[in-house]
């Protein structure tokens, strides 16, 4: 079959029609993602706006709780001598909470006894011969914005190879979800003698 010029400029003709088609498609698919990438990034700075507006208008008390409160050292020996009937208060203890301390596994507080203040006894006679001798018993336990934990604590001594630890447990991951707002990880806590312990 012979091909004339004039078919030959007919199949170059329709070869470029097809490739033109081919890079419309393309350019048309380009522009859609181009425009649904930009629609996608506005509805996120849409939505981190409401987020913003939304923290603006929490109650002024939702907005000052949710930072750990932090009482004075003169306003819990008041609150405990006073509001408690607490007397001859000591300051036996004071510890930074680790993770190990908060993990729900477990359910305790660890105070060790190398980290005690020297020279006070806070014990009685009869307390020592119990945890000695594996016993334990309750204590109160007194939370960050000074109320009291509904739960009594259980005390016990743990006695490892380095050192030996009282130990609060029972109640504790109770008490650690109550007051997840201020017990975190580096926060301190302090044993006050008379039976409470102060997060």
């Amino acid at each position: 079959m012979e091909i004339t010029p004039q078919d030959s400029t007919t199949k170059r003709k329709h070869v470029h029609s097809a490739a033109m088609g081919y890079n419309e498609e393309a350019e048309d698919e380009y522009y859609l993602k181009k425009i649904q990438e930009l629609v996608n990034e506005k509805m996120k700075l849409l939505a981190e706006q409401q987020v913003k507006e939304e923290s603006k208008l929490k109650p002024p008390t939702e907005m000052k709780n949710s930072k750990p409160m932090v009482i004075s050292k003169r306003r819990l020996e008041e609150f405990i001598t006073n509001e408690m009937n607490g007397k001859d208060l000591k300051l036996l203890l004071k510890k930074t909470l680790y993770e190990s301390d908060l993990s729900k596994n477990q359910n305790r507080l660890s105070m060790p006894m190398n980290q005690l203040e020297k020279n006070i006894e806070f014990l009685t006679e009869n307390e020592k011969h119990d945890l000695e001798n594996g016993k334990e018993f309750e204590v109160g336990l007194l939370g960050p914005r000074l109320g009291l934990h509904k739960k009594s604590m259980m005390m016990k001594m743990w006695r490892l190879k380095s050192t030996s630890s009282y130990v609060l447990k029972t109640n504790w991951n109770e008490f650690v979800e109550e007051n997840k707002k201020d017990l975190k990880p580096h926060s301190e806590i302090q044993r006050e003698e008379d039976d409470i312990d102060v997060i």
